[in-house]
């Protein structure tokens, strides 16, 4: 019935697109979009500035300037985000935002959700940042706009779209320590209103770094051993662009990697165990403008992801989870006023030896948001969403409402505010792991608030400041506990409270003579605090949320000249506890990595050579407890593009 359903809306949207095609519309279309720095993450075409919420755009030209090949290298140096590393480049990394887990941030792709109803995680190091266009970053929880898990915040990725009339090539080429290599190649072409795109990218390393460990009396030098890695990404894209503003848009990614799983250091010798990954993931999104006041888009997304993880001994497991999916919404505009209203409905199943019985779940979903704006100062944002989850058999309602504020006309000062509520709902390893599960837990939930204020500097607007206080009071907080038998399993018990503050300063690409200089500050302050009891007299009682950083300052630093630059990013991580009580603490840490780099043309084929160096003080560090850190690195990219 569901499949049949699917079909059904494929074909009313086929219809569509052809109907525009054949009975394109009289009157002009118009993009409601302001003329500074454009994101869309909040479903209404905006800016920083105009948006109720703190956002962060980092766009093409910032990607590029990273180091490493992923989106957790990417998000490195985004403000107020600890990148949870487990031991470098294709290792798992997490994320978390505003002292909380990585569950409760919300990772989208073109809108779409990525993270695992199986644990609610996304694995950074698994998303190639080749094909990504943008990435844009509420700072907030959004439940109200975009359903569950965005209690901390939201993370969407935008990938690249077909440009151009003509054939467009690209070949790019890696070399680095530890027999890292890669190999990434892409091609565009029109055909008429078609575009077409496409790309495939392997990376393999031994992985096999350098590291002292402390064995209890002095500090020996460890190779770090059963770390190997194996990365295959594919990419196809096909845009059909009809007349005015119809277009539909195919995108299909399948990722295949293999990793071996070293484990936690403790002296003896590594974990033998491997995970493999097959990950496949389509999205379909039909969008129009049927006139300057209406706009419509669907999408319809299917993903099915294939997780093995054994070793030579005792663990042999599989995980299967798929998801089909569609959310559809329509955006009109009336005077001073937008709304957009629309549904969301999908599948989530799971298959796996570790999860009993084979489980899925029903999701539905219905929206409304809108803004408002008076007297071209004050921007009124309200959205409210009504969801359904069917395994739970829970309803929940989520509102939010938000201020943008502008005083003074001519002066890009605007002042923000917002508050609503969010939630997670329990994932398939909670509600059914075999033997610990428990069937009877509750979303978890939080009441979050957010204020603060973005400042363009007059003059030749030569930077941004922006200050943020966020507070999120979060409950119902899934927590593993022993039971009277011994066994661990989940409750709904966890209460914590975060305080943080952000500080930002962007600047723009200012000249001094014939070189160019641009550079990003950021510094964020965390307090996240457990504010309940697993038992009286509990001393983890009002104490600092394990393994989150109270301070994380960033710097990123551009300089060019002519066809030639240097790129430099500092990356302070504060001290973070290793314990409930608050007794250990991991010392903070001090990167700093950088790349230079060359272009150049050759018979019209434009060449990039970059050099990259990452920790270039050759520190011994760790992130997460157990997982050293590469030391000193380096790697060698070349990438040709006719």
């Amino acid at each position: 019935m569901t499949i049949k359903i699917y079909k059904s809306v494929l074909l009313i949207l086929l219809s569509a697109v052809y109907a525009r095609e054949l009975y394109p519309q009289v009157s002009d279309t118009t993009e409601y979009l302001t003329p500074e720095i454009e994101v869309h993450s909040n479903k209404f075409s905006g800016s920083i500035f105009t948006a109720p919420v703190k956002i962060q755009l980092i766009d093409k030209e910032a990607i590029n300037n990273k180091n490493g090949n992923s989106l957790a290298d990417i998000l490195q140096t985004a403000g107020g985000i600890f990148i949870k590393d487990y031991g470098g480049s294709g290792s798992l990394n997490t994320i978390s935002m505003n002292g909380l887990g990585a569950e409760h941030t919300l990772v989208l792709l073109n809108g779409m959700t990525l993270n695992s109803p199986q644990n609610a995680l996304t694995d950074l190091s698994l998303i190639s940042k080749d094909n990504i266009k943008s990435i844009e970053i509420l700072n907030n929880g959004s439940s109200a706009v975009y359903g569950s898990n965005a209690i901390g915040g939201v993370v969407n990725i935008r990938t690249d779209k077909a440009s151009g009339n003509k054939l467009r090539v690209n070949l790019n080429g890696q070399a680095g320590s530890y027999s890292q290599k890669k190999i990434n190649f892409g091609l565009s072409k029109p055909f008429g209103r078609f575009y077409f795109t496409a790309s495939v990218s392997n990376e393999t390393s031994d992985n096999d770094f350098n590291y002292f460990y402390f064995n209890g009396i002095s500090d020996e030098l460890k190779n770090r051993k059963n770390s190997a890695y194996n990365i295959s990404h594919y990419n196809v894209q096909i845009e059909f662009r009809g007349r005015k503003d119809a277009e539909l848009n195919f995108y299909s990614e399948y990722t295949n990697s293999r990793r071996e799983i070293p484990g936690i250091e403790t002296g003896n010798e590594p974990s033998n165990a491997v995970q493999n990954d097959y990950n496949w993931n389509n999205i379909f999104s039909y969008s129009d403008n049927f006139s300057d006041k209406i706009k419509f888009k669907s999408q319809l997304n299917f993903r099915n992801d294939y997780q093995k993880y054994y070793d030579k001994i005792l663990t042999d497991s599989y995980y299967r989870n798929s998801y089909l999916g569609n959310l559809s919404q329509v955006q009109i505009k009336a005077g001073e006023a937008e709304l957009i209203t629309g549904f969301e409905i999908g599948y989530s199943g799971i298959n796996s030896n570790e999860v009993s019985p084979p489980s899925g779940r029903f999701q539905g979903s219905i929206f409304l948001l809108s803004n408002l704006s008076m007297l071209n100062k004050l921007t009124f944002y309200p959205s409210v969403r009504f969801e359904h989850y069917s395994d739970i058999n829970e309803n929940i309602i989520t509102g939010k409402a938000g201020i943008n504020y502008k005083p003074f006309i001519g002066t890009n000062l605007h002042f923000k505010f917002s508050a609503g509520n969010n939630f997670s709902s329990p994932t398939f390893n909670e509600l059914y792991w075999e033997n610990a599960g428990s069937r009877d837990l509750k979303p978890e939930k939080s009441l979050n608030a957010d204020a603060g204020f973005i400042y363009e500097l007059p003059g030749k607007k030569t930077g941004i400041i922006e200050l943020t206080y966020t507070y999120i009071d979060a409950k119902d907080k899934i927590v593993w506990m022993p039971n009277s038998s011994g066994l661990w399993k989940p409750e709904n018990i966890g209460k914590s409270v975060s305080n943080v503050f952000t500080a930002d300063f962007q600047s723009k690409k200012f000249m001094l003579g014939e070189f160019n200089f641009k550079s990003d500050i950021k510094y964020s302050f965390t307090s996240s605090l457990k504010r309940s009891e697993d038992f009286p007299g509990d001393p983890s009682y009002d104490k600092m949320i394990i393994y989150i950083p109270q301070h994380l300052f960033k710097v990123s630093f551009n300089a060019e000249y002519h066809n030639s630059g240097l790129n430099l990013f500092y990356n302070y991580t504060g001290e973070r506890y290793t314990d409930a009580e608050n007794t250990q603490l991991m010392p903070s840490i001090n990167i700093i990595d950088g790349n230079i780099y060359q272009s150049f043309s050759i018979y019209k084929i434009n060449v990039l050579v970059k050099f990259e160096v990452n920790n270039i003080f050759n520190l011994n560090y760790q992130v997460m407890p157990g997982y050293p850190m590469p030391l000193r690195n380096y790697k060698l990219n070349l990438n040709l593009e006719i």
